[in-house]
Formats: C-alpha cells, structure tokens, sequence
C-alpha cells in the first residue's frame, strides 16, 4: 500500500503548502532584496499547530536554493546564544582557509579560536556579535547570506532573546551584512516579550499571524496530496474533511492521516465515512495534544471563564459568561483577552466569542470541575457567582 500522504506531527514539513504562498513569496522576495527589506526580519506568531515551525523550514529551503547557509535553533532550552555561536562556528572553521584577513584579525581579537585553536566547550555567548559580523563579513565576500531561525520564542530568557536582537540588528541594520533573521512563538507573545520596551529588536521585526488556512487552501491541502498518488476522494468526503477540520493545519493532517488508514482500501477510494472515523480519532487526539497543554498552562479564572462557555452550544456572549462568573464585563473582557492570546477561543461578533475549535467544547465538558460545575448551576439556577459585599 501507499505511504499514507499526510503528515501529522508538529513541526513535520505537510505534503503541500497550501496557503501560505503569499508569507513564502515575500521572504523570498525579502533575501533578494538584502537587508533594507522590512521583511529581511521576521516574525510568525500563532497557536501550536498552526504551521510555525513548518514554515521556519521552508525558509530555510529557500535560503538553501539561493546558497545561502542557514543556522536553527529553538529557544526553549537556556544556552540559546552559545549553540547558535557555536554553530556559526564551526561553519567559519569550514571555510577557514578563505577568511578575510581583517575577519580573522577580528575573532582573535575578541578571543574566538577558528581552526586549530577552535574550543567547542568555550562559552561564545557573549561574543555572538562578533560571530555574527564574522560570518556576515564572509557572506557579503562570497555573494551569498546567512539566515538565522528561532523557534519557540514565547519560551527564550528574555535577556538571551535581547543580546540576540542586538547582536542581529548591528550586523543587519548598521553593518548591512546578509543576515536574515526569522522567528517564530506563540500569539501571547504580544503581551509578553514584545510589550516589553527593552526588546526592541524584535518589535520592529515585520510580524506575520500563521492563522488558519481558508476553504480553498484546506480544500488543496487535503484533496492535492491524495490525488497525486492516484487515489480519489470524492468531493463530498474533502467536504467532510475541511468542514471537520475547520482549517486548523494541524487537524487537516490528522483528518487526512486517520481518514486514509481507515479506508478499506485508500489506494482506490477514500470515502466520507472514512473522513468520520479519521475526524473522530483526529479530535480526541487534538484535546491530547493540543488542548490539554494549554489548558495546563491557563489560570484557575481563565479555567472558569473557558468552563462557562462550554455550558453554550455555540457561540457564548461576554455578558452571559461575566453574569454566570458573577463579575463585571469588564473584568471578563481581561481573560477573554488572555485566551484570545492561547488560541483557545476566537471572536465571533461584537461582544461574543467562541472556541477555536469546536472539539475544545466537547474535551472541557469532559473535565471533573466542569460537570461539579454543571451539578451546582442545576442545584443554583442564578450560577455560581461571587458572595456580594
């Protein structure tokens, strides 16, 4: 049997890029440019899930086809400054025997060995301005570039992400070196790293949001992939599939993956009850996988504020969430605000908001202090509100 086309694993590149051509085209256009595009500095912001680190990938892919060498790292393990140091490195001690004089005047000036003298357990933390402007230095002699990616920002010490910023933003903005920078985190990054004033580096990156993909591009997505080895999948059953998934980048590859394995035979046709099976697994998964680690990480009010949607079948009103907390609409607008930021929920109109996924209301019905919830407001029909003053 085929391999099945989809590919649903964080941060696994899909079998299509569906929807993401415009962020692609840009940067792209961005490295041919240089270093005064606003874009030569990224950032993806969205939800676990949405694609992020697959397009940090797919940056990188285009730096490789333009012969540029690209340097990755994650910040959620401290460190982050000596693996990217010592990863730029170990590529200047590749080229070695090419480097500027001025250039190798320069890293033994600021006590950084290359070649025999090179030390991978010496702490180049602090002197990742200098490595930077090495390596830039012999990317502008060789026609070429550098880009730089950093995943999980969200997760960085603040002071690393800052030595950082103003390691890039000299070699980039003043030295006009071609040193691309991408990274990419979690949406509540705005109200953390970026509001804060002494990251200035990465608030005047150019920002993109890694939303949801459209009808089209879910509808490509699913469909092109399963078509290109030769197999059908009737309209009715991608339907299904792009209606299930809501568009979500991660679901449509769980939807795809479970749908392919529990058709009979996937090699001649994938039906819509396939995609019913694959959408049921897919959504159990997601509370797993998804929901589960956000929800880990919310407040015990943001806890109730996601609770007291979840007693609405759709769409849920700030007023009847705040009356059912027992607190002002005002008060409750600061965690919808907060959730917003996990990609939990999502707006639905003026004054209304619901789940981003419609499977987040089925995985919180599930909780213990949901249904407690749920006996008390049958047992106090008023809800379960603050004692007044």
């Amino acid at each position: 049997m085929s391999r099945n086309p989809f590919a649903p694993t964080f941060g696994a590149a899909p079998p299509l890029m569906a929807g993401r051509e415009a962020i692609l085209s840009d940067i792209a256009d961005a490295f041919s440019t240089g270093p005064t595009h606003p874009s030569y500095t990224s950032l993806f912001l969205g939800c676990r899930g949405s694609g992020k680190t697959v397009i940090l990938g797919a940056l990188r892919d285009l730096a490789h086809e333009r012969g540029w060498l690209s340097i990755s790292s994650a910040a959620v393990a401290s460190g982050l400054l000596n693996r990217i140091a010592h990863r730029c490195v170990e590529h200047l001690n590749r080229c070695s025997d090419r480097l500027p004089d001025k250039v190798m005047a320069d890293l033994n000036a600021a006590g950084i060995g290359v070649g025999a003298h090179y030390d991978p357990q010496s702490d180049l933390s602090r002197r990742i301005d200098n490595v930077f402007a090495a390596l830039g230095a012999l990317a502008t002699a060789d026609g070429t570039g550098l880009l730089i990616t950093v995943d999980e920002l969200h997760a960085g010490d603040i002071d690393e992400l800052k030595l950082l910023g103003i390691a890039v933003q000299e070699v980039v903005r003043v030295g006009r070196h071609p040193v691309a920078f991408a990274g990419a985190g979690l949406t509540l990054l705005e109200d953390s790293l970026l509001a804060d004033t002494s990251v200035t580096f990465l608030q005047r990156c150019a920002r993109y949001d890694v939303g949801f993909l459209d009808p089209t591009a879910a509808w490509e997505a699913i469909a092109q992939p399963v078509r290109e080895l030769g197999t059908r999948m009737s309209p009715q059953a991608v339907d299904r599939a792009v209606t299930v998934s809501q568009g979500y980048p991660f679901m449509v590859q769980l939807v795809g993956f479970h749908a392919w394995v529990a058709a009979n035979d996937p090699e001649s046709e994938i039906t819509e009850e396939d995609v019913n099976v694959g959408a049921e697994i897919a959504a159990r998964q997601i509370g797993q996988l998804v929901v589960a680690p956000i929800w880990k990480d919310l407040s015990p009010t943001a806890k109730r504020f996601a609770i007291a949607m979840a007693q609405d079948e759709g769409e849920s009103r700030i007023a009847d969430i705040a009356a059912r907390l027992g607190v002002s609409s005002g008060y409750a607008s600061v965690y919808r605000h907060r959730l917003l930021r996990t990609g939990l929920i999502s707006t639905a109109g003026h004054g209304k908001i619901d789940f981003a996924l419609e499977t987040t209301r089925d995985w919180v019905r599930t909780l213990d202090e949901y249904r407690l919830i749920e006996e008390s407001r049958r047992r106090h029909p008023m809800g379960f509100n603050r004692p007044s003053r």
